[in-house]
């Protein structure tokens, strides 16, 4: 196999050293996606280790957790669900050690050979002071065409004594270790595979799990924000339009947006990112073309927004090259950015 075909990956270690704590903060990032990631201050240092791999399979992400020698704490609440916008299936084998999870209001502990499933559209809590997994990132639709199931495997805990448990952990482990011969053309194979074997399994055991509403899950929320993205273009983009489209009350529109600071600020910021992207990706259009293409009526508005938002003006991100802030930072931090936008590959599919 080429280098050029080889998956693409990332790692950060942050162990007892002198960057200890630059390497620390950069594991925490590279997660912020997904979890509020808090690390404690270690007793004794030299018994500290936070290791993340993170692989690209195309329509799948692949984390390979190392974690002990203090408490790691990992929190997904409906603030960060709104403003991520992932809307993904994690199916976690744990290795060693445990964590206690806390999901549908209620805390139980996972243990090494369990398979715990999450929704990253709705919240969840972990806390641990040693735990190896291996957690595998999937689109919702991978594993079930009908949205009650998916809806239904929020929380599920296979404990590792059952065989579903260790088959899929089987699995895990076999493609985990696999990787370094598995090429990007056939990723998405073994993805669509594990996916299968993971649905086929889980099937029974979600049949009688009670289903919570769509309000519960955020999927108003998502629905939203993903209406939003595809129609950033419209000039009468805002909460008038958004309640007539999802026949919701000011009120309750106002209700679910409070969290990420309000839906008409939630709206500009995300034209302003488009209008970035544009601009540092696409050499062909004007910054005026920009601006009318992510829903900006004034030229002169726009760059004045655009500039408090980034720093800099539409014209310096054109000038740039193509590469972003991020592209002309650290290697580190590229790569933790690079992470973000599989998450977002991922979660778009």
């Amino acid at each position: 196999m080429s280098p050029a075909d080889k998956l693409p990956s990332y790692s950060v270690v942050a162990e007892a050293g002198a960057d200890c704590r630059r390497k620390s903060h950069l594991f925490a990032e590279t997660l912020a996606p997904v979890f509020r990631t808090t690390v404690e201050t270690p007793e004794r240092l030299a018994d500290f280790r936070a290791s993340l791999s993170t692989y690209f399979l195309g329509p799948a992400l692949l984390f390979a957790a190392d974690l002990r020698g203090t408490t790691y704490t990992f929190s997904r609440d409906p603030a960060r669900i709104a403003r991520s916008g992932l809307d993904l299936i994690h199916v976690q084998l744990t290795l060693d050690g445990g964590d206690l999870r806390t999901t549908n209001g209620e805390t139980v502990p996972v243990e090494a050979g369990d398979i715990s499933i999450f929704d990253l559209s709705r919240p969840m809590h972990s806390v641990t002071r040693h735990c190896r997994n291996l957690t595998l990132a999937l689109p919702r639709h991978l594993l079930f065409a009908r949205e009650a199931q998916n809806d239904a495997l929020h929380g599920l805990l296979l404990k590792g004594t059952t065989s579903p448990a260790r088959l899929i952990a089987s699995h895990l482990r076999t493609l985990f270790e696999s990787l370094p011969d598995i090429d990007e053309a056939e990723a998405p194979a073994f993805v669509t595979a594990t996916a299968n074997l993971v649905a086929n399994l889980v099937g029974p055991q979600i049949a009688a799990r009670r289903q919570p509403s769509p309000t519960v899950r955020g999927a108003v929320i998502m629905e939203i924000r993903r209406y939003i993205e595809q129609n950033i273009a419209l000039a009468d983009l805002g909460p008038d339009h958004l309640c007539r489209a999802f026949a919701l009350s000011r009120a309750s529109l106002y209700r679910l947006f409070a969290p990420i600071g309000g839906v008409t600020d939630y709206i500009r910021a995300r034209r302003l990112r488009a209008a970035f992207d544009m601009l540092a990706n696409d050499g062909k259009r004007t910054v005026g073309e920009v601006a009318y293409a992510c829903g900006f009526a004034d030229i002169s508005a726009f760059s004045r927004a655009f500039r408090n938002q980034f720093g800099m003006s539409p014209s310096e991100v054109r000038e740039m090259d193509g590469k972003s802030p991020l592209a002309r930072g650290s290697l580190d931090k590229q790569a933790a950015a690079s992470v973000h936008d599989w998450l977002r590959i991922v979660g778009s599919l």
